[in-house]
């Protein structure tokens, strides 16, 4: 088996909806967001989520490997 068929894949929609929910629980306009963020901000942004991304799937993986213990 491939390692990219191992990991589990969180698809952009997905991502899209969560942040979106996260924005309007804290009274959040994305139009507003995206028309004030300079391009550092944007590839922080982009990193933090790679990061998280990663992490999320690190996590899943180790749970999956202690169910299959």
């Amino acid at each position: 088996m491939s390692e990219s068929y191992d990991k589990p894949v969180m698809s952009d929609k997905l991502v899209e909806v969560m942040v979106d929910s996260v924005f309007r629980k804290n009274g959040i306009k994305p139009e507003e967001v995206k028309n004030n963020l300079s391009e550092k901000q944007r590839e922080m942004l982009k990193e933090m989520v790679n990061d998280l991304k990663a992490q999320v799937e690190e996590f899943q993986e180790k749970r999956n490997e202690s169910k299959s213990e």
